[in-house]
């Protein structure tokens, strides 16, 4: 999806754990997949840069592309590609905003791996595109949420206007806006029922059930300290 399908290595690196890289991702990840990227510079000694050296176009498809086939394939009907768009309880649009948003919804869905140089960028098409984007971009992370400071720092490699992030107010049926900690993070709407994630990755589970693991051996200690002070007593 980055221009030029190149992307800055410290980049990649701060959002490591958004995206539930490893570690070692560099080191042992990158290598592996040599047909596919390749590793421009030394990592730390000043720009280096993660390059796509392979395009497959399998590996091209957005979420919302992969959601439409699985579709088609269990009813055998064609289905138009196009984002769910939910507005939350309690909110509604002006007749002039509904109007608004059913014309855009309207307009073709462009893949956010399609080559769009064509595009004016201020056309509603390269509106459409830059939310697929973001809709892809977000879809990919571990809890489809980031705060909008971490995305801002890919600005150069997605072309990202300087203004981006009133994509998300102003697609509040595809996005929400959180301000919890006085930090302004984007989060996808239909990942999410209430607060929890519908379709949560096997990542995350493993970390729950650590913690939950943690949690367990902490209480076992503390009854055990408790059980000899009783027995002091």
């Amino acid at each position: 999806m980055s221009r030029y399908k190149v992307i800055s290595v410290d980049k990649l690196v701060h959002v490591k754990r958004e995206f539930g890289f490893p570690n070692d991702f560099l080191v042992n990840l990158v290598p592996k997949y040599s047909n596919y990227f390749r590793l421009i510079g030394s990592p730390g000694q000043g720009q280096s840069f993660l390059k796509l050296v392979e395009w497959n176009p399998e590996f091209a498809k957005s979420v919302i592309e992969q959601r439409a086939d699985e579709e088609s394939r269990l009813t055998g009907i064609q289905v138009r590609l196009n984002f769910n768009y939910k507005l939350p309880a309690g909110f509604f649009h002006r007749k002039e905003m509904r109007e608004w948003v059913r014309d855009w919804l309207e307009l073709d869905y462009i893949s956010p791996y399609e080559d769009v140089s064509h595009l004016d960028q201020a056309s509603r098409e390269m509106e459409k595109r830059m939310v697929g984007v973001f809709h892809e971009l977000l879809s990919l992370l571990l809890l489809k949420r980031v705060p909008v400071p971490i995305l801002g720092k890919f600005t150069d490699e997605y072309r990202f206007s300087n203004a981006f992030s009133s994509v998300f107010t102003r697609h509040s049926g595809i996005f929400y806006m959180s301000l919890k900690g006085g930090i302004k993070t984007a989060v996808l709407r239909d990942a999410y029922k209430d607060d929890q994630l519908i379709d949560k990755d096997p990542l995350l589970e493993i970390k729950d059930k650590f913690v939950e693991l943690l949690e367990e051996g902490w209480q076992e200690r503390a009854e055990l300290l408790r059980f000899q002070r009783e027995q002091v007593k």
